[in-house]
């Protein structure tokens, strides 16, 4: 198939037949201009009936059968129902406005803003096989347990920070910083992600606030100015992360915003690049699993079978040595070497990694932020 050249119609039946890796899902959903799939795809056995199976909602990638071992093995080789969404802000909308999925993927400094929406529901970490298992710092996330409540389980965890191909970007490892993204010398060929968390916590971080995820009104502005400053030395903003090391693969970027992935990808391909630790802190990220407030009742054994399957030490593995992200099982981390996961940004100590960079939490001003960034993106 000619990916330069494509339908939607074309994409779905691709997607539904199982013919697209998740790289070319992400190329291809970029290429005919959507941000998500706003349809549901299911077990195409025979005799596999969709209906019979949870709907997970999720970032795209996530169906592959590295995850779901588990699973299928449980229910006879078939899978989950899956949607997929571009961002959390896009999933929280969609679900506003009518969309039911049983089980959904925020990232924990989300819990707070889904829970307020009466959303999410309890989940019983005794009917989870593999939860005795889970790193124990990852057990208990903040803000992901209310009222005594646990609304979210951890599944992977890693971090927000720069890309950058050392042939090309003159800068020492010890002066590593966030600046790289506001360098002059390299307008035209920097690269930002395409949401308030990576976008503007980034800005916010870089110019010094105090607490990025609950500013003063002087940090607000400050962090709008840094935007604005940043906006004509960007080649673009973008979430669909092979687009960016397309970009950086080809020299077309020498450094972009990304995470751990990217710069696992772009390395096995042979190409120069470094994923930076810079002085003010990378970003650490943590998401996971939730169990949703209208999930069917009659799909509820299953629903805890796809959480279950996501927390497996199989998933962790597969996870950490093809995504490059962290996992929360800790028996996941038993057969990856110290070499493989220092290549992968990571830790045999995750809790100390996790502990070193700034951690996502959740945003206390979210929707004005939200608007002055999308000022930004417009101009003003």
């Amino acid at each position: 198939m000619d990916w330069n050249d494509v339908s939607t119609e074309r994409l779905v039946q691709a997607i539904g037949d199982k013919r697209l890796s998740r790289r070319q899902t992400h190329q291809m959903l970029g290429t005919v201009g959507l941000a998500s799939i706003g349809m549901t795809f299911g077990p195409k056995l025979a005799g596999a009936a969709a209906d019979d199976h949870p709907t997970v909602f999720t970032w795209s990638g996530y169906e592959d059968e590295g995850f779901l071992g588990q699973y299928m093995a449980a229910y006879g080789g078939e899978k989950p129902n899956f949607s997929f969404w571009g961002d959390e802000e896009e999933a929280f909308a969609k679900m506003r406005a009518g969309f039911q999925p049983d089980v959904s993927s925020p990232c924990s400094y989300k819990i707070n803003h889904w829970n307020d929406a009466g959303i999410l529901a309890e989940i019983d970490s005794d009917r989870l096989t593999n939860w005795g298992e889970q790193i124990p710092s990852l057990t208990n996330v903040p803000d992901t347990i209310h009222d005594g409540k646990r609304l979210w389980v951890c599944e992977d965890w890693g971090q927000t920070s720069i890309t950058y191909r050392t042939d090309l970007v003159d800068i020492a490892i010890e002066d590593e910083s966030w600046g790289l993204l506001w360098d002059k010398r390299y307008a035209g060929r920097l690269s930002m992600i395409d949401s308030l968390i990576d976008g503007v916590m980034v800005a916010a971080i870089y110019g010094g606030a105090k607490d990025p995820f609950n500013m003063t009104p002087d940090e607000v502005a400050h962090t709008k100015v840094l935007l604005q400053e940043q906006i004509p030395l960007l080649r673009y903003y973008s979430n669909t992360m092979t687009d960016v090391e397309q970009s950086l693969a080809s020299g077309e970027l020498v450094a972009a915003c990304t995470w751990n992935s990217s710069a696992l990808e772009l390395t096995n391909q042979g190409l120069p690049v470094r994923f930076m630790v810079p002085k003010e802190g990378a970003m650490t990220w943590t998401c996971g699993l939730s169990l949703m407030s209208w999930a069917d009742p009659a799909k509820l054994d299953r629903s805890y079978a796809v959480l279950d399957t996501y927390l497996s030490k199989e998933a962790g593995y597969f996870e950490i040595t093809e995504w490059g992200y962290g996992h929360a099982n800790a028996k996941a981390f038993e057969k990856v070497t110290p070499e493989e996961l220092t290549a992968r940004g990571l830790s045999n100590d995750p809790d100390a990694l996790i502990a070193s960079g700034i951690f996502q939490a959740a945003i206390g001003n979210e929707a004005e932020l939200q608007t002055m960034f999308e000022e930004v993106k417009a101009g003003f």
